[in-house]
């Protein structure tokens, strides 16, 4: 059989998109692939027209359409859907991901998908490959919902993978690895085991501990010499890499995992890599083994500065004091830091909005993400943003970063667009104010608060930014393409340095 995979993949606001590695399409072309099946993939990261997606299609000539969604990609998988049903295409369609993990009944209704798949695909996409190959009845799959004439079948889940060392490694070549956005700066993505073990609230993750039951061990990790070994492939495929980024949610998680890791990484590949950390749970001594193992840059988890909107909205049980610990030892190991940031959160104020500033300005972080609260269907926040009647869509943005679908009674939309985009510049304008002599700073800070909480500042500022948003992406945009031209020339560079011309 041939399968071809569609998956959407569209950042709007970034006209130099090209494409995120996504290790679970990687992993399913892999497994197909060693039970003798054809995988190709279309993998559209800039708009594309109805004629072109029907042309690409006709020319993979699949047995099944793959369709793999995130709940940001849905409305477009609906939409492609649709051109495939007007194009009279006869070919079956599946749709995976964790839109229909999470909301399947919103994902089996769309016409055009005759199945979708909930939870971990790798054993019920080679079950259902061999079923259509053979002939035999597909409608009583687990993990499969399945449209029929006269209903749809709705099947259980079946046990977790429970040793992800019998995946063979991802299908670096389905995607044009050389030309995705992270790779041909140099940084490859990978994953190096599945699920968390936390309840926030507004997270998919406590939805799939819910699935898959209470007795199943969602948290798992590959054993670090299996690891290394995919790292070790993926150098020596592309030699162009010198940089990791692991997009587990949390990385070191395990202390034994993570001391084995950290010994036999700085042996066999010391790279710099970049990954993602808890503050709460994070010490010296997990801030030591990072440094060993060679990490450059950590990401933290930081959402809200606001101790209320944290623990009662959001669910994390962390204190500023942990945030701003973890941050100040990263720091004085020489790890870049790098916090994630909401704004929007349900019952959040603009005062609350600049707690989040503040301690953002308190910790001297060196990156920051703003992305704007999305409410993802199902997830404990999104339930009680329906209960409140705050939805105002059912439809999300395309990404994170999208304007509200919430209409709050505590914050406008002015605001929450407002401080999105002027987040950033002022986390560093309240450092400067910290700076000065405490009667100017404490005034200073006081009548900013005043100012920034109107609404009449934030319709003013949002005029301002479009202007500015133009300057600063052909900034940016300069900015990037001198970094790659640089990477690339230092590609070159070692190329020749290690090529024997003898």
């Amino acid at each position: 059989m041939k399968i071809c995979f569609v998956y959407p993949d569209l950042i709007p606001h970034r006209p130099d998109w090209t494409g995120y590695f996504y290790t679970g399409i990687a992993l399913l072309s892999s497994v197909l692939k060693q039970e003798g099946h054809q995988t190709s993939l279309v993998h559209i990261f800039q708009p594309i027209k109805q004629s072109d997606f029907i042309k690409r299609i006709k020319y993979e000539n699949p047995d099944l359409i793959g369709f793999s969604s995130t709940s940001h990609m849905f409305p477009m998988v609906k939409k492609l859907a649709f051109w495939l049903l007007e194009a009279k295409t006869k070919v079956p369609t599946i749709c995976g991901g964790i839109h229909p993990t999470i909301a399947p009944e919103d994902a089996i209704r769309i016409e055009g998908l005759n199945m979708i798949c909930r939870g971990e695909g790798e054993p019920p996409l080679v079950e259902l490959c061999r079923k259509m190959e053979n002939g035999e009845d597909i409608s009583r799959i687990p993990n499969l919902w399945v449209k029929t004439k006269q209903s749809i079948i709705k099947n259980p889940p079946r046990r977790l993978l429970v040793n992800l060392d019998e995946l063979p490694f991802p299908d670096w070549d389905i995607f044009s690895y050389q030309n995705l956005f992270s790779e041909r700066q140099g940084r490859a993505a990978l994953m190096a085991g599945r699920g968390c073990p936390y309840n926030c609230s507004y997270c998919c993750n406590h939805l799939l501990r819910e699935f898959y039951g209470n007795g199943e061990k969602v948290v798992r990790f590959r054993r670090v010499d299996k690891l290394i070994a995919e790292i070790e492939q993926v150098l020596k495929h592309y030699s162009f890499i010198r940089a990791l980024a692991f997009d587990d949610d949390i990385l070191f998680l395990s202390r034994a995992w993570s001391e084995e890791f950290a010994e036999k990484y700085s042996q066999r590949i010391k790279l710099p890599f970049i990954c993602n950390a808890r503050a709460d749970i994070i010490d010296q001594a997990m801030v030591d083994l990072l440094k060993r193992a060679g990490c450059s840059h950590v990401k933290f988890g930081l959402e809200s500065g606001n101790g209320e909107i944290r623990y009662k909205v959001l669910n994390r049980h962390m204190t500023d004091g942990q945030i701003k610990r973890a941050f100040t030892m990263c720091k004085k190991a020489g790890i870049i830091t790098e916090s994630f940031n909401m704004v929007g959160i349900p019952f959040e104020t603009p005062k609350a909005i600049l707690d989040t500033i503040k301690l953002n300005a308190s910790i001297g972080v060196d990156k920051m993400q703003v992305t704007i609260y999305q409410p993802y269907a199902g997830t404990q926040l999104a339930n009680l943003c329906q209960e409140h009647d705050f939805l105002e869509s059912s439809d999300l943005g395309p990404d994170f970063f999208s304007p509200s679908i919430l209409k709050l009674n505590t914050v406008s939309s002015a605001q929450v667009l407002m401080f999105r985009d002027y987040f950033k510049a002022l986390v560093r304008y309240y450092q400067v104010l910290a700076r000065l002599p405490s009667i100017i700073s404490e005034t200073s800070i006081g009548l900013s608060d005043r100012i920034l909480s109107a609404v009449r500042t934030a319709k003013i500022l949002n005029l301002a930014y479009i202007p500015l948003n133009y300057l600063f992406r052909r900034i940016n945009l300069l900015r990037l393409r001198v970094k790659v031209t640089r990477s690339r020339a230092i590609g070159w560079l070692n190329y020749i340095a290690t090529k024997d011309f003898q």
